[in-house]
C-alpha cells in the first residue's frame, strides 16, 4: 500500500479598509459593507494516497467572517473532512494517471456577504515496483520432479502476470510458464550441471520485478548400467578397438574399503569425471569423462589407487562364431513344428549335417542312461543375441526371454528384434537345449529337459536414417562390456544355474600373438567381477575360448598375481573347439587358460546347416553342466566344473599348438562319463560346517571328524586290462568262462561298481608286433560302464593276436587306460598310420576308486630301457598312476620272473598286489575277488580342494594312511582371513572332497566363510 503524507496549505484572507475623505469617525459612520477577502495558495502537485490539508484565511474589513465552506468544483471526487472550517483535509486517491482536482473556499461575513478563492491540485500517479521473493539456489537430483515457486505482492496495486523463462543450461520441458509455480523434470546428466530460470512479475501499473533461480542438477549414479552415449575408437596395447564414447569402467575388488572408495570418487571429481552407474553387486563403476579429458591418462591414475582391480575402456564385444551369413536364409527354410516324439540318433546314419558331435561327446550313451529318470529342475542361461518368437528348437514352455531395455533394466519379452540380421542366439540356445524330433527334421541339443533363460544383449543403437530403417543388416547393433556383464547378472538373478557366454574380444587370427593375448586378457579382466558374482551365487559360467587362433594363452588376467583368477578357476569354464576327427580346430584359442574342449567345427543341430566357432562348443558344455546339476542338485557349481573336466576324453592337438609347446586343454567333453560320475555323488555325504567368520589377518581352524563307511568306499571303477598276445589264449578262455561269476561277485558288495574292458598286444612295427596278425598296442572293448551285460560283452569280445617278441605293451596299455590320449608315433597330427593308437573315451568316473586288473604272462616293453620303443616308459606310467590315484593289481599266469619283476614294480608303486596264477589262469575269479578284498581292506585318505584354496593355510595331516572300514578320522583345516572389511558382509565357501587312495570320494565338505563389513557406508 502507498504511504499517506500530510500536506498543509496556508490560505490567507485580508480585509482592506479604504478611506474616502473626512476623518476617521466620519469614514466609519459612512462605511459600506464589503465581502470577505479569501486567500489560498497557488497550484500544487501531490502524490496519490497522500493526506492533504487545505488551509485558508479570510478577513472582513467591514465586519467579521462567520463561516467557511470548502467545495470541490472539478476533478476526481474526493471525500473532504472538516469542510466547514478554514482547514479541510482529504486523501489523494489512487489514480492511473495524473489528475487535477479544484477546490473553492467560500467565506461568509456577518452581513451575509461571501468571498472565495480556488486552488488546483494535481494528484500524481506514483509508480511502485512489486515485491518478488524467489529462492536463489535449488538442488535437485537428475530425473526427479522440480517445482520452483515465486511469491509476489504490490503495495499500490495488484500482480497481473507471471512469466518464467529458462535462460541457461540444458533445455527442459516445463509446465505452468505463466503461473507462480514452474514445474519440470530435472534432466539426466552425466555431470553435475546448473539450469538457470528467471521469473518476471508485472503489476497493474505495468511495473515489473525479475529474479533468477539457479537449479543445481546432481548426477546420481544409477544402480543399473547406463546406455553409452555413442562410440569411439581407442587404442589398447597397440590394438585399435571400438569403445563407449567418453567412458571408462572401474572394476573394484570385492573387498574394497570405504576409504578406498572415497579416494576413487575424489580422483574422479578432480579429473572432470563422474559416476554414471554403480552396480554394488558387481562392484563395477561406469564412469563418464568430460569431452577433452584424456581417458587413457585417467585410467593410468586410477589403476594406481587401492581397491581397484582394473580400470579400462567399455569396449565392444563380439559373438564367437565364424558362420557365414548365407546360412541364415537356409536356416529359416528348415524350420519344422515341434513333435513330442523321441527318435534316437544313430552313429551309423547321420541324423543331420554336422551331428558328429553326438558321438564325439558320448551323448547318445548319456541320453540312454537318463531314460525313465526325472532330473531336478535346472535352468540354463544363454546370454546372446536373442531368440525369435517363431523358433521351433526349444518348446516355448521351457523358454523365457529377457532383454536389456534403453533404461538398462532387463524385462521379459516375446522374441528378439534382430532375427533378420543374426541368429547366433538361436544356434547357441539350440546346441545347449534344443529338442524337437521328427522323422523329417530332428533338432538336437545336449540337454532336452532343462528350462532356458535367453537374455538378449544385442542392442540396436543406430542413428539417423539407419534408425529409421531399423538398423538394417545389423548396422549400428552393438554390445558393450556393460551390456554383457549386466546381462549375465540379470540371467543369474532370474534363476539360472549355468550361464553360457559365447562372446569375446575383437582380436583376430591376423593380429600378432602379443595383441591377441593382451586383448583377451583385458577382456577376461572385464568379466572377472561377474565371475566373482557367479561364485557368490553358486553359478557356473561357461565361456567360449575365442576364434583368434592364439595357441599359447597361459595367463588368465593382465596380472598373474590377480586374486580374481581364483573365481575363474572354480566357477568358470573356458571351452575350445574340436573337429570331426576329435582334433583341435585350427581357429580355436588354446593354452593353460582353456579348461575343456567340445566339437565346434562344422557342427549342426538339425536346421539343415552347419556352423563353426567356439560359440558352438561352449553350449555343448553348458547343456551338459545342466544335466550334471540336474542329477544331483546339491552339487556346487565348482563341483560340476570339476566333474566335467575330470571325466573328459582325450583329443588331438594341432601342429600349431605342438609347435609352441601347448599341452592344454587335454580333455574333450564326455557327457556319458560326466553323468556316471554325477550319479556317484547322489549318495555321497555332504557336510556343511558352521560358518567361519574371518576378518583379515585372523586364523581359525575347522575340524573335520567322520567315520569311514563299512564298505570303505561307495563307488568303484574296475578296468580289466588283458594280455591278448598269442601265449594268453587259454587264460582268456578261463576269464570268459568265469566272467559271470567275476562280475556277480564284484557287483554284490553293496558298492556302486562300474567295469571297463581293454587289452594289449604290442605295436605292429619294428618287430614288436605284427600288423597282419592284428596286433595293436591297445584295444578298448568297453569303456567304463555300470551295465554288467555290456561289460560281459567286452570280455567275450577278447581274442588273441600274435605279439611277436616276448615283451608286450603293458605299459602303453596302462598309459592309454588312464589317459585315453592315444599315441601319434610320427607326430603328424593324425592317428591313421600303422602303430598309431587313436584317442579313446575310457569313461572313468570322477569320485570312484579306480582299480586296474592287469592280466599278463609276459614281461613289459619299456621305453626307459629301449629308447627305440614307441610306447610309454615305466617312470612315466608309475607317475601317471600315482597322480591319478589308480591302484593296479597284477594277475600273472605262468612263472616268467621278468614278468613278475615288472608287475611288482607297478603294483607296489600303486599300493596294489600281484596274484600268481597257473598257466591257464584258472584261479582268476578267486584272484580278482581277493584283489577287490585287498583294495577295500584299507585306504589312504587325503583332501582335494575344489574351491576356496586361497583361504586355506594348512591341512593337517596331508595324508592319513591305512584307514580301515568304520575307523574314525580327523582332519584339521587351518583357515586364514585374506579379505578387507568392505562395504557389506562378504560370503565365500571352501569346498573339499575327502578322497580315498586319491580317487574315491568319501565325503564332500563345505565350509562357509563370512567376512564382516565395515561400519561406514558408501559415499553418495
Amino acid at each position: 500500500m502507498k504511504k499517506v503524507k500530510s500536506f498543509a496549505l496556508c490560505l490567507i484572507a485580508s480585509s482592506i479598509l479604504t478611506a474616502c475623505g473626512g476623518d476617521s469617525s466620519s469614514d466609519t459612520a459612512n462605511a459600506v459593507n464589503t465581502p470577505p477577502t479569501v486567500s489560498v495558495s497557488a497550484e500544487l502537485n501531490v502524490n496519490e494516497n497522500q493526506l492533504i490539508s487545505l488551509e485558508g484565511t479570510a478577513q472582513d474589513s467591514t465586519g467579521s467572517v462567520v463561516s467557511y465552506e470548502w467545495q470541490q468544483t472539478s476533478g476526481v471526487e474526493v471525500e473532504l473532512s472538516d469542510a466547514n472550517t478554514s482547514t479541510a483535509t482529504f486523501t489523494a486517491p489512487e489514480v492511473d494517471e495524473d489528475q487535477v482536482v479544484v477546490f473553492e473556499l467560500v467565506a461568509k461575513d456577518n452581513e451575509g456577504l461571501t468571498g472565495s478563492d480556488t486552488i488546483s491540485i494535481t494528484i500524481k500517479n506514483v509508480l511502485v515496483e512489486p515485491s518478488l521473493t524467489l529462492t536463489e539456489r535449488v538442488e535437485a537430483n537428475e530425473n526427479t520432479a522440480v517445482t520452483l515457486t515465486g511469491t509476489a505482492a504490490d503495495e499500490n496495486g495488484s500482480i497481473v502476470s507471471y512469466a518464467w523463462q529458462q535462460t541457461d543450461g540444458e533445455s527442459v520441458e516445463v509446465a505452468n510458464l505463466t503461473q507462480s509455480s514452474l514445474m519440470f523434470t530435472a534432466p539426466a546428466v552425466d555431470f553435475d550441471t546448473i539450469l538457470t530460470f528467471s521469473l518476471t512479475v508485472t503489476d497493474n501499473d505495468g511495473q515489473i520485478a525479475t529474479k533468477n533461480v539457479f537449479v543445481d542438477v546432481k548426477n546420481v549414479a544409477s544402480a543399473v548400467m547406463s546406455v553409452p552415449n555413442g562410440s569411439e575408437d581407442v587404442v589398447i596395447d597397440g590394438q585399435t578397438v571400438e569403445a563407449a564414447l567418453n567412458e571408462i569402467l572401474i572394476h573394484l575388488n570385492d573387498d574394497v574399503t570405504q576409504l578406498q572408495l572415497q579416494s576413487i570418487y575424489e580422483e574422479l571429481a578432480n579429473n572432470d569425471a563422474a559416476v554414471a552407474s554403480f552396480d554394488d553387486s558387481l562392484k563395477v563403476l561406469q564412469v563418464r569423462v568430460r569431452e577433452g579429458v584424456s581417458e587413457t591418462s585417467l585410467i593410468e591414475k586410477l589403476n594406481s589407487i587401492g581397491g581397484i582391480r582394473h580400470a579400462g575402456f567399455n569396449s565392444i564385444v563380439l559373438p564367437q562364431n565364424i558362420k557365414m551369413l548365407s546360412n541364415y536364409t537356409r536356416e529359416k527354410q528348415n524350420k519344422k513344428p515341434l513333435v513330442q516324439r523321441m527318435v534316437e540318433p544313430s552313429a551309423d546314419e547321420p541324423l543331420y549335417a554336422g551331428d558328429y558331435w553326438i558321438e564325439a561327446i558320448s551323448a547318445k550313451s548319456g541320453w540312454q542312461s537318463l531314460e525313465g529318470r526325472t532330473l531336478s529342475p535346472v535352468t540354463v542361461g544363454i546370454v546372446d543375441t536373442g531368440i525369435s518368437a517363431e523358433q521351433t528348437s526349444i518348446a516355448e514352455s521351457r523358454l523365457t526371454r529377457i532383454k536389456v531395455q534403453l533404461d538398462g533394466q532387463f524385462t521379459e519379452v516375446d522374441g528378439d528384434d534382430t532375427e533378420e540380421e543374426v541368429d547366433h542366439g538361436l544356434w547357441v540356445s539350440s546346441f545347449a537345449a534344443g529338442y524337437n524330433v521328427s522323422e523329417e527334421a530332428p533338432l538336437y541339443g545336449v540337454n532336452h529337459s532343462t528350462d532356458v533363460i535367453h537374455t538378449d544383449v544385442y542392442t540396436k543403437r543406430c542413428e539417423g536414417v539407419l534408425s529409421a530403417l531399423d538398423c538394417p543388416l545389423g548396422l549400428g547393433v552393438k554390445t558393450y562390456v556393460t551390456d554383457l556383464i549386466a546381462g549375465v547378472k540379470a540371467t543369474i538373478d532370474n534363476g539360472a544355474n549355468v550361464v553360457n557366454i559365447s562372446w569375446g574380444d575383437t582380436s583376430t587370427c591376423t593380429d600378432s600373438s602379443g595383441v591377441r593375448l593382451s586383448s583377451r586378457r583385458h577382456w577376461r579382466l572385464n568379466q572377472t567381477n561377474v565371475v566373482e558374482y557367479a561364485k557368490e551365487k553358486d553359478v557356473l559360467l561357461v565361456y567360449s575360448a575365442g576364434n583368434n587362433c592364439e595357441k599359447d594363452d597361459d595367463q588368465l588376467l593382465v596380472s598373474a598375481e590377480d586374486i580374481g583368477q581364483d573365481a575363474w578357476k572354480t566357477n568358470a569354464l573356458i571351452v575350445a573347439a574340436t573337429d570331426i576327427d576329435n582334433k583341435e580346430a585350427s581357429f580355436t584359442r588354446m593354452g593353460e587358460v582353456v579348461n575343456i574342449a567340445a566339437p565346434g567345427q562344422n557342427i549342426g543341430w538339425g536346421n539343415g546347416n552347419t556352423g563353426s566357432g567356439t560359440s558352438y562348443s561352449a553350449p555343448l558344455v553348458t547343456g551338459s553342466a545342466g544335466i550334471v546339476k540336474g542329477i544331483n542338485s546339491t552339487l556346487k557349481a565348482a563341483e560340476v566344473r570339476d566333474i566335467l573336466i575330470a571325466t573328459g576324453s582325450s583329443f588331438s592337438l594341432s601342429d600349431e599348438s605342438i609347435e609352441v609347446g601347448t599341452t592344454t586343454p587335454t580333455k574333450l567333453l564326455n557327457l556319458n562319463s560326466a553323468i556316471q560320475t554325477a550319479d556317484l555323488t547322489v549318495d555321497s555325504v555332504l557336510e556343511v560346517t558352521d560358518p567361519a567368520v574371518l576378518p583379515k589377518g585372523i586364523n581359525k581352524t575347522a575340524q573335520l571328524n567322520f567315520t569311514l563307511p563299512a564298505t570303505t568306499v561307495t563307488a568303484l571303477d574296475i578296468m580289466f586290462l588283458i594280455d591278448v598276445s598269442g601265449s594268453y589264449d587259454d587264460d582268456i578262455t578261463s576269464l570268459k568262462a568265469q566272467a559271470d561269476n567275476i562280475l556277480e561277485n564284484l557287483s554284490g558288495r553293496g558298492i556302486n561298481v562300474a567295469f571297463g574292458v581293454s587289452a594289449f598286444s604290442d605295436f605292429p612295427i619294428d618287430g614288436f608286433g605284427d600288423e597282419s596278425s592284428g596286433d595293436e598296442a591297445f584295444y578298448l572293448l568297453q569303456s567304463v560302464t555300470t551295465d554288467v551285460d555290456a561289460a560281459k560283452e567286452g570280455i567275450n569280445g577278447l581274442s588273441t593276436y600274435f605279439g611277436y617278441d616276448s615283451p608286450e605293451s603293458q605299459l602303453e596299455g596302462l598309459y592309454q587306460v588312464v589317459t585315453g590320449a592315444g599315441r601319434d608315433i610320427d607326430n603328424d597330427g593324425s592317428y591313421t598310420e600303422v602303430g598309431d593308437v587313436a584317442p579313446t573315451n575310457i569313461g572313468w568316473r570322477e569320485g570312484a576308486l579306480k582299480v586296474i586288473l592287469l592280466a599278463t604272462d609276459a614281461p613289459f616293453h619299456d621305453s626307459d630301457v629301449n629308447e627305440s620303443y614307441p610306447g610309454a616308459g615305466k617312470t612315466e606310467v608309475i607317475s601317471l598312476l600315482q597322480r591319478e590315484g589308480v591302484t593296479v593289481f597284477g594277475l600273472q599266469s605262468g612263472s616268467d620272473s621278468d614278468a613278475t619283476t615288472d608287475l611288482e614294480a607297478i603294483v607296489s608303486a600303486t599300493n596294489g598286489q600281484t596274484f600268481l596264477l597257473s598257466s591257464d589262469s584258472n584261479e582268476i575269479s578267486e584272484a580278482i575277488s581277493s584283489a577287490l578284498d585287498e583294495a577295500l581292506k584299507e585306504i589312504d585318505l587325503s583332501i582335494e580342494v575344489i574351491s576356496g584354496e586361497q583361504w586355506i593355510e594348512t591341512i593337517t595331516p596331508v595324508l592319513i594312511e591305512n584307514v580301515k572300514p568304520e575307523e574314525e578320522v580327523t582332519f584339521e583345516v587351518k583357515l586364514k582371513g585374506i579379505k578387507n572389511a568392505s562395504l557389506e558382509t562378504l560370503k565365500y565357501e571352501v569346498i573339499l572332497w575327502i578322497k580315498g587312495d586319491g580317487s574315491a570320494v568319501i565325503r564332500r565338505v563345505v565350509i562357509p566363510i563370512s567376512v564382516p563389513s565395515s561400519d561406514d557406508s558408501a559415499p553418495e
